[in-house]
């Protein structure tokens, strides 16, 4: 019975500072709160890309992509909404508003596909345990902290929010996993400042 203790005890102090190690800070932002954008294109292929646009509801930057798949590119302010409200969420300043950037590749002016800086190289939709980076612009210092749970008859949703937000640009980590069994799922999101060094740039090309 002790044996068995133990081995109880062992396996839930690996967990715990597994999971500690992951949500470390290990990886630097990509983008500075003046909105200059900038990485390196881990997949990158020469001269497949030659742009990129940032795009909000409307163009909010432009910028070239070197031989080497680095890139650079400077935002402009995008259209802003207010911060949503979720019941079990704490928002310190409900009057803030924030948006949200998507970048898009061109080759030749042509568009090709997408750029994401996250920790897969495929966009199956079977991904799971899956993290990436959201560009999010904000007029104010807030926090949006706090759990909410969303259920249904054969499903389980859990939204986890951790966030500081500065005035300016930030770069906001959105993780997400789920299981499945024969009758329902589970699935859990949640939205944090710590940046992880699996994190990197990945090209996906359009399918049209």
């Amino acid at each position: 019975m002790k044996t068995a203790l133990n081995i109880i005890l062992v396996a839930l102090c690996v967990t715990f500072f597994s999971c500690q190690k992951d949500d470390l800070s290990t990886g630097s932002s990509s983008i500075t709160s003046n909105g200059i954008l900038s990485g390196k294109i881990v997949n990158y292929v020469p001269n497949s890309i030659d742009s990129l646009k940032a795009m909000s509801y409307d163009f909010v930057g432009l910028g070239k992509v070197s031989t080497t798949g680095d890139f650079y590119i400077r935002l402009t302010i995008p259209r802003l909404s207010k911060v949503g409200k979720m019941s079990g969420i704490t928002v310190s300043d409900t009057t803030a508003m924030i948006g949200i950037v998507d970048i898009e590749s061109y080759l030749n002016s042509n568009y090709i596909g997408v750029l994401f800086k996250c920790n897969y190289s495929s966009d199956s939709i079977n991904n799971n345990m899956t993290k990436s980076s959201i560009f999010t612009y904000s007029d104010k210092e807030f926090t949006e902290k706090g759990t909410h749970v969303d259920s249904g008859a054969q499903y389980n949703i859990t939204y986890i929010y951790n966030l500081t937000f500065k005035k300016g640009w930030n770069e906001v980590v959105y993780k997400y996993s789920y299981s499945t069994a024969w009758n329902s799922v589970t699935m859990n999101k949640s939205w944090t400042n710590n940046i992880t060094s699996d994190i990197q740039w990945h090209f996906f090309k359009s399918v049209n």
